[in-house]
């Protein structure tokens, strides 16, 4: 559980310190890297992990990942405010770890488990992430009293504990690695099996054309949205050219993930290798939807988190720790609905599609009502809107993992590595949204001086007056832009079927032929 907090506090523990970061080293125009050489290598290395969990076993794919948190925020905290680019690698190793805890300890899990049991664990953990996102900007804003630097070091005891728990309570309790094929196997009395062969042998059933087609290509992506409109315009060679490279290697990792499956040619030049992500999990429309969903819950989450608090701090003009502790409202929001999502799994309807649905309608109408509540400078409903979001977040937290591990209980790693994905990759293009919108409305650009927070308190009163009002516009417009995410999830929920009727749930409803079996957490745990 310690680790598990642990990566969902680095997404938002920088949030209230991200000025005071980038205005110690100097580096105000580049802030946004900051955020977003996280978000890269979290987004990116998720399935890989979800690959060295399975062929490597859950006890080394979790000490592994906890050495690299340890590494990765060692070198943020010490990295010298002379030295951006170590900062940035830093948090690039720091993505990368971030991303193994999240997907090892999700299929932990849901290992030896059923989908009632896992409801009820999930419902555990996801509280734990809910307060860890909801109180990383208020915790990160008290440590930036002191130094921005513990809102790094504070994981390397965090880290170093858990593994020292790890071995000591759960390495005989975690499932170990996926068998292998040896004909070298010994017989007999013959001595033991060569565990270095092995270890190759298992190096070779890893999807490297998948792995690395993957990162190329969601790497681009990733990278292009982060560039686009915050620190290059939408129609510079910067954004476009790794937009349409980004384009063409995902669609030659589905190509290749394709000719992966069973009887086609790739399959049969290398048949050790086990896919990535299984061409008939990708190509199945109730994943797609639910990658959607997640997407999305991505997209109203890092909006809340990062953009409201840009509201506290740039137009209310308070300091990194009163901005943080604004946006404890969306914690306990994100904590109800997560209880309420374990009722509706386990207890009634026992279903996943009343969750998901109820919490699409939620969030969308909190991120909707947030521009309003913006303009209004309404600070009591920006509070309750965050809260309403949270509780849209947290309902859809859970389900959406269930009801893909119930269609494909035999790919457990790459249904929570997939949905996995989204929530950062989510959280990164709505950040390019408004980052673009904000930037164009309010007129405070990326290089501007106005990004360092701390100027606009020392402006002329008529002066400033034109500036806080410019940036409240641009926040307005900034969540605007995002509300056709959220109404888009709500169609896509829509569309979802289920187990049993392998429909459109609402269409099999109408028709009369559904007898509530939809994921229906006893039937297929």
């Amino acid at each position: 559980m310690l680790p598990f907090a642990v990566q969902a506090l680095d997404a938002t523990i920088i949030a209230s310190a991200l000025p005071w970061i980038a205005r110690d080293f100097g580096e105000v125009p580049q802030m946004n890297w900051i955020i977003s050489a996280f978000n890269l290598t979290n987004s990116a290395f998720m399935p890989l992990w979800g690959q060295i969990a399975d062929i490597f076993g859950r006890h080394a794919a979790i000490h592994a990942v906890l050495v690299v948190m340890v590494v990765g925020s060692a070198l943020c905290a010490g990295a010298p405010t002379t030295a951006y680019a170590i900062l940035l690698v830093g948090r690039g190793v720091q993505g990368l770890g971030c991303a193994g805890l999240s997907v090892v300890i999700r299929v932990i899990l849901a290992d030896k488990v059923t989908l009632e049991e896992q409801a009820t664990n999930w419902t555990i953990f996801s509280l734990v992430a809910g307060c860890s996102y909801g109180l990383g900007p208020a915790i990160g804003g008290y440590l930036t009293n002191a130094s921005w630097r513990w809102c790094f070091g504070i994981n390397l005891p965090i880290c170093v504990i858990s593994i020292a728990l790890v071995f000591l309570l759960l390495r005989n309790e975690l499932l170990g690695p996926l068998p292998v094929v040896d004909s070298h196997t010994p017989r007999g009395d013959l001595p033991r099996p060569d565990h270095k062969r092995l270890f190759f042998q298992r190096l070779r059933s890893i999807d490297f054309g998948g792995q690395i087609l993957f990162l190329l290509g969601f790497g681009l992506l990733v990278l292009s949205f982060t560039w686009a409109g915050a620190i290059y315009g939408w129609d510079s060679v910067a954004v476009l050219l790794p937009l349409c490279l980004g384009m063409i290697l995902s669609c030659a990792f589905l190509g290749w993930e394709y000719m992966l499956a069973t009887g086609r040619r790739l399959s049969l030049i290398w048949p050790h290798q086990k896919a990535m992500l299984p061409w008939n999990l990708v190509s199945n429309r109730d994943i797609s939807l639910l990658f959607y969903i997640n997407f999305a819950t991505g997209a109203a989450m890092y909006a809340v988190l990062y953009y409201v608090n840009l509201y506290f701090t740039m137009v209310r003009l308070q300091g990194a720790n009163a901005a943080g502790i604004q946006l404890l409202y969306y914690a306990p929001g994100m904590g109800a609905g997560v209880y309420l999502a374990m009722r509706m799994c386990n207890h009634y309807p026992r279903q996943t599609f009343v969750p998901l649905i109820l919490g699409s309608v939620l969030e969308a109408v909190g991120v909707a009502v947030l521009p309003w509540a913006l303009y209004a400078e309404h600070t009591s409903v920006i509070n309750g809107m965050m809260v309403l979001a949270g509780v849209g977040t947290g309902l859809r937290a859970m389900p959406g993992t269930l009801h893909g591990i119930g269609l494909f209980s035999n790919d457990v790693t790459a249904v929570v590595s997939l949905m996995a994905v989204a929530l950062p990759f989510g959280g990164t293009v709505a950040l390019t949204m408004m980052s673009s919108v904000f930037n164009n409305i309010s007129g405070i650009s990326e290089t501007s001086p106005l990004r360092d927070f701390t100027v606009i308190s020392g402006l002329p009163e008529s002066t400033k007056a034109v500036v806080i009002h410019n940036a409240k516009i641009g926040l307005v417009w900034a969540f605007v832009s995002i509300v056709p995410l959220m109404v888009l999830s709500e169609e896509g929920e829509l569309g979802l079927g289920n187990k049993v009727c392998r429909g459109i749930y609402l269409l099999e409803l109408f028709r009369g032929r559904h007898n509530h079996q939809q994921t229906n957490v006893e039937e297929l745990g």
